[in-house]
């Protein structure tokens, strides 16, 4: 069986609940696709937004296709650490 383990994204434009709930949408549109499963928003004052992203240890997430779906949603996007 695979394991379930996370990735993070540093993320930029992501500040509030509103933010969040735009850019959620475009990312799930691409996750079944893509072996990708849940993801959330950690959202710390004064720091970079980290999204985490849950999937199989045999998936590697491609930051450009996160990247795009969040620029989708808005003027979001990931940044280097």
């Amino acid at each position: 069986m695979a394991r379930i383990v996370s990735t993070c994204f540093l993320v930029e434009g992501i500040a509030d609940d509103r933010d969040v709930k735009a850019a959620m949408q475009p990312l799930f549109d691409i996750f079944a696709s893509n072996g990708l499963g849940q993801a959330t928003f950690e959202i710390v004052p004064g720091e970079p937004t980290r999204l985490w992203v849950k999937h199989k240890d045999s998936v590697e997430p491609s930051r450009e296709l996160i990247d795009r779906a969040l620029a989708r949603a808005g003027d979001y996007r990931v940044i280097d650490e």
